[in-house]
């Protein structure tokens, strides 16, 4: 199983990005609406080929891109 909730970011706030140097991922903060959100803008094809292999898959991604909001929001708020 892949513990997300161990991973360690780094936050940039200029950049808008909060990123995982272990993991080699980056999660890029965009405007949407009135909010910010965050997008994947870089995760290496092997980690999400052994994402892709748990049934669970879809929602390990989007664990790791809401982790990676809160850790950007803590910082910056």
């Amino acid at each position: 199983m892949i513990d997300i909730d161990r991973w360690k970011w780094v936050v940039d706030t200029n950049e808008m990005t909060c990123r995982n140097v272990e993991n080699e991922i980056t999660i890029k903060m965009e405007k949407e609406g009135e909010t910010l959100k965050g997008m994947i803008r870089d995760m290496p094809m092997d980690l999400f080929s052994k994402i892709a292999e748990y049934g669970d898959g879809e929602m390990i991604i989007e664990r790791i891109v809401k982790t990676a909001e809160n850790e950007y929001f803590r910082i910056n708020h």
